[in-house]
């Protein structure tokens, strides 16, 4: 459940709005909440951000990519190493 909600109150907006996303509605970004979400790119539309976000989550990635690979690539070997004491 989501944190904070009660389940008459998620099943309350279920009913107001319907389970799923219509179809044809663009969903507002879910980082800034202002602008619609990009669809024409298929990640913007994947990570739900409108065109600036996504430029900026892109950005991002790509200056600290290769730090988050290090760091990713390092916990699989703790992870691995631990498995094998045990």
């Amino acid at each position: 459940m989501l944190p904070g909600r009660t389940p008459k109150a998620v099943s309350r907006i279920r009913d107001r709005y319907g389970r799923w996303r219509a179809d044809g509605v663009v969903p507002l970004c879910q980082r800034c909440g202002e602008h619609p979400v990009f669809v024409e790119d298929p990640e913007a539309r994947r990570w739900g951000l409108c065109r600036e976000c996504a430029q900026a989550e892109k950005d991002w990635r790509d200056r600290n990519g290769d730090r988050l690979a290090r760091e990713n690539a390092a916990r699989r070997q703790r992870k691995h190493k631990r498995r094998g004491r045990e």
